[in-house]
């Protein structure tokens, strides 16, 4: 049992370790589009526990139009270990 415990608490180590999402909208395909100041539709952090909610929302500053949506996913900065985990199960985009 103790190793059960031990494998319990890293697991939830390595999910804590999650620090933000961010989401992108663009016309175009590609890594280089993410990043871009223009792209950026909105973010959730780990403050309030945004990130650890079975439902997450992510609402975009403005109106956006685009064929492609990216997701980035930031680990906690002052960590010894910054190795997150992040799975999306089913993403809804919608106007």
């Amino acid at each position: 049992m103790v190793v059960v415990a031990e494998t319990r608490t890293a697991l939830q180590d390595y999910m804590h370790n999650l620090d933000r999402l961010t989401s992108y909208v663009d016309n175009k395909g590609g890594r280089e589009q993410v990043d871009q100041s223009q792209n950026v539709c909105g973010s959730l952090t780990r403050l309030n526990d945004a990130l650890f909610k079975p439902r997450l929302h992510v609402a975009c500053a403005k109106p956006m139009t685009g064929r492609y949506a990216y997701v980035e996913a930031w680990g906690v900065e002052n960590r010894w270990s910054r190795l997150f985990g992040a799975v999306l199960c089913e993403v809804m985009i919608y106007e």
